[in-house]
């Protein structure tokens, strides 16, 4: 999906089905991080630019998808993360690593919720163990509509100054991504490969 073909298929709709596909589009990508739900957001911002819909509706469509997404993964992590993890605590996902969880939202929480919007790949990551390391819904609900609000603002407005080359900036919101996506998989794999150590040292 490249931004030329979104915003054809955008041009070609009514404001009202921009918006909608802005909005299910925001709920998508905190679902299913491959979507480039970004991409959907900077064309939305380039027909804004154009007259075709409004700043404001494709802010506010943004990040009401983008806050509905992360609060089902925050919720599904929230009634069943602990159970799987008592499940399987024989296994990968152990007790103690749900304890590590728990003490490391208290430590780190607020931060991590707050620039989750900004960390490509680590977003719903950080949505779902936030639910299973059972931050207050208060917490979540605010510092992830903050991190929402920043993130679109840095789009919609980056898109407002540099309309007349926004090939460059899509080029640097996804470079900006592949970079992030990499480093999180990295750590990703780090953080595996040290559980699947200690496991097999306990057996």
């Amino acid at each position: 999906m490249t931004f030329d073909s979104v915003v054809f298929f955008l041009t070609s709709q009514a404001a009202i089905y921009v918006y909608a596909v802005i909005l299910i589009s925001a709920i998508i990508e905190n679902l299913f991080p491959p979507f480039p739900g970004d991409v959907v957001v900077l064309a939305g911002a380039f027909l804004a630019g154009r007259g075709d819909i409004g700043y404001i509706p494709l802010f506010l469509m943004s990040i009401t998808g983008g806050m509905l997404g992360a609060m089902i993964l925050y919720y599904l992590g929230r009634r069943r993360g602990r159970m799987l993890f008592e499940k399987y605590d024989k296994y990968y996902l152990r007790m103690e690593n749900l304890r590590k969880i728990e003490n490391w939202f208290r430590r780190w929480g607020v931060w991590l919720l707050l620039f989750s919007r900004f960390v490509a790949g680590a977003r719903s990551v950080i949505a779902l163990t936030a639910g299973v390391g059972n931050v207050p819904v208060k917490r979540m609900t605010v510092f992830t509509l903050i991190s929402f609000c920043l993130w679109n603002f840095v789009l919609i407005g980056g898109m407002f100054l540099l309309k007349s080359n926004w090939a460059k900036l899509t080029h640097l919101i996804k470079s900006y991504n592949l970079v992030l996506v990499i480093a999180s998989a990295v750590v990703l794999l780090i953080w595996l490969a040290i559980v699947y150590k200690r496991s097999i040292g306990k057996v």
